[in-house]
This record gives C-alpha cells, structure tokens and sequence, in this order.
C-alpha cells in the first residue's frame, strides 16, 4: 500500500526519508508504533512537521493538496474522485487476498477467471482520456497503475486485450520524475507484499 504514496511523492517532487519495516522488524515497530505521536498508529504513515497520518488514501490526499494536484473544483469532481480511490483500493485489497492466500495457485486461478470482467471495466473508465481524472495526472492514477503492475506478475499478458490501459501504464512509467525513479536503486520494485505472502513476499520476483 506504501508504493502509491512513493510513486506520488517522486511525480511531486517532494524529498523523503523512508522507514522500512523487515520481516525481522516486527519488535522494532511495535516498540515504535506508540512513540512516533501518531492518532491513529499505522502502516504505512506520513510526518510532515507536526502533521501525522495514516492511511494511505489519506495520505495522498494530503499530499495532493499541499502540491496543489487535482482534487476535484466541485462536490461532483470529489465525489467521483472519492469514487476512484475507492475502486481502486477494492482491486488492489482483492489482488492482496490472491497473493496472501495459503493456496495461492488454485486462488489465482479462479481470480484469473474475473480478471477480464474488472479490467474491462476499467479500460471502459478510462476511455480516451489520458488519466483518470482527464489531462491531469492525480494520486488515483498511480493507486491503478500499482494494481495493475502486480496483476503482471501473475498474469504477464492481462493488457494486452486492453490497449488504452496498457498505454496507460506505460504512460505512467514515462513521466520523467517516475521514470528517473525507476531508474534508481532508491525503486522498490519487488517485494509487492509483505514476506508472509505466498506471492509476492520472496526475495526474488518470478522469472
């Protein structure tokens, strides 16, 4: 859930310092989790000064109006925004039960079977525009654009019936600040998850 506040933060501009958590830290953050002044203790958060939050959609809203991205001029913009996030923290949420399931093949089989209906779906969302929001890009973008990046793990060739998404995502991998990231040894490519999942959670992407 920490890889679309990255991919926000880089497109933004704004300079970080990130605190990773291993599959031997578990202690250290539980030590930690009650100290840091957090309301509500969490993976991932976010300090700003005196500004401490949870919750990654949160997040990235805070941090899209401090850069001034879009957010929506009216109650209709919001709510559709709001609409998105939601949507797409449903296919990333259903993705994560895929690869945290202890059997993990027979799961991905049968999530392969839906995958066409909820990619079709998305691919008539997006339509024409460039992002999904219209011209612009928004924090909404980068939430799909990281679903759909681990659905290729599982499924490499999941796009290639849809062609304004998988256009999409290359778009997003272009945007200069994204690509010079992902360029660097700063970017997280793998893992996806945490190491308790079957897919996802090992040292090494799939070959």
């Amino acid at each position: 859930l920490a890889q679309p506040i990255r991919l926000l933060l880089e497109q933004v501009g704004e300079k970080y310092d990130e605190c990773l958590y291993g599959k031997d830290d578990r202690e250290k953050w539980l030590n930690e989790k009650f100290e840091l002044g957090m309301e509500l203790p969490n993976l991932p958060y976010y300090i700003d000064k005196n500004v401490k939050l949870t919750q990654s959609v949160t997040i990235m809203r805070y941090i899209s109006e401090k850069h001034e991205m879009p957010l929506g001029s009216s109650p209709e913009k919001r709510a559709k925004l709001s609409m998105i996030e939601g949507t797409a923290m449903d296919l990333r949420l259903g993705i994560a039960l895929i690869c945290f399931n202890p059997k993990f093949e027979e799961a991905k089989m049968e999530y392969l079977k839906e995958l066409p209906r909820k990619l079709e779906m998305w691919s008539h969302f997006l339509g024409e525009k460039q992002y999904l929001t219209g011209p612009a890009v928004s924090h909404v973008d980068f939430m799909l654009y990281e679903a759909l990046d681990v659905i290729g793990y599982m499924a490499p060739n999941c796009l290639d019936k849809f062609g304004n998404l998988k256009e999409f995502k290359s778009r997003i991998e272009n945007l200069p600040k994204i690509k010079a990231y992902m360029d660097s040894d700063r970017f997280i490519k793998w893992p996806l998850h945490r190491w308790t999942a079957p897919f996802g959670g090992g040292e090494a992407p799939p070959s």
